[in-house]
């Protein structure tokens, strides 16, 4: 699950909330390391920094491995006992009960440094299986995934749009960073690249890639987190999205959940609206008639500033 937040950077100091550094081992003490972009389309740019506990050369060696056993007791140990022999190390993991008294499913990253490849972790998972092993007879299946998250450092977010320039900005050291009183301090050439060590930023943390992103935003952005009850209908999602457009409002991140199948959705988002021209109570006003005008299923429940 991708984890969004806001923030301020002062005197070229980031601070992370527990929120997000927690989920992604970025606490007081420990080692971060970075890569920055910069993308530009029509244009307009902007620069992210991402940040991680591991460095791009860990990342060769990290997998996504997934284990289907039995729901019975010393069935986890089994499949964790198959990873320690080989000296393979569980970075985050996850366990969920699919079908209760029968199969659970375990999903894990997985460093295999001191192992070995994906191909060769499978290898002997197989054979192990093949010879009908007991200290395996809990564990039916384990699928292996390169995780291939090296990219994320060299490449960018945006590798598949042609329309976006993405360029790699080389810090001038590649020691790793320390986390401090939850703080990340930009090296002094990241600075220098983005011209100030100042100014509005987004946090957007995956905890299944152990990634953190930070987004640069305009100094003058003016964000408002916005709730819509909207009934479950195709189409629904296109209305507000229409909506927020015609009143020059500018979404920046968001969700939607179904409540009531086919019935009720919750549509959550945040946006930006300084290009609307109009402070943040004309526009809640603007909007709550816009919305409910949609239909008797639609309505604005929740419109807050947010500072940064």
């Amino acid at each position: 699950m991708t984890l969004v937040d806001f923030g301020h950077m002062e005197s070229g100091k980031i601070k992370i909330s527990q929120k997000i550094g927690a989920p992604l081992g970025l606490v007081d003490g420990s080692e971060v390391f970075s890569s920055m972009f910069n993308y530009e389309a029509n244009g307009k740019g902007t620069f992210e920094i991402v940040l991680s506990p591991f460095g791009p050369e860990n990342y060769r060696e990290i997998a996504y491995v997934t284990f289907h056993i039995r729901d019975e007791p010393g069935a986890l140990a089994q499949a964790a006992q198959f990873l320690k022999v080989r000296n393979i190390d569980i970075l985050n993991s996850e366990t969920v009960s699919s079908i209760p008294n029968v199969v659970m499913v375990w999903e894990m990253l997985v460093d295999l440094s001191f192992f070995g490849d994906s191909l060769s972790l499978k290898s002997e998972f197989d054979d192990a299986k093949r010879a009908r092993d007991q200290a395996m007879s809990m564990v039916d299946c384990m699928l292996v995934e390169n995780s291939d998250l090296a990219t994320r450092y060299t490449r960018g977010a945006a590798t598949d749009n042609e329309k976006v320039k993405t360029k790699a900005l080389r810090k001038t050291e590649k020691k790793a960073s320390t986390i401090n009183d939850g703080t990340f301090e930009m090296p002094l050439a990241y600075i220098n690249f983005l011209g100030k060590d100042s100014g509005p930023v987004m946090f957007i943390a995956e905890p299944d890639s152990w990634i953190l992103s930070v987004v640069f935003l305009n100094d003058d952005v003016s964000l408002v987190r916005m709730k819509f009850d909207i009934p479950d209908r195709p189409g629904a999602v296109f209305e507000i999205m229409k909506t927020l457009g015609s009143l020059s409002i500018n979404v920046i991140t968001g969700n939607t959940n179904v409540l009531v199948y086919y019935e009720k959705m919750k549509c959550e988002v945040v946006a930006d609206i300084r290009a609307s021209g109009k402070d943040s109570k004309t526009i809640e006003e603007t909007l709550k008639k816009s919305i409910e005008s949609l239909g008797p299923a639609f309505a604005l429940v929740g419109f807050a500033p947010i500072k940064v």
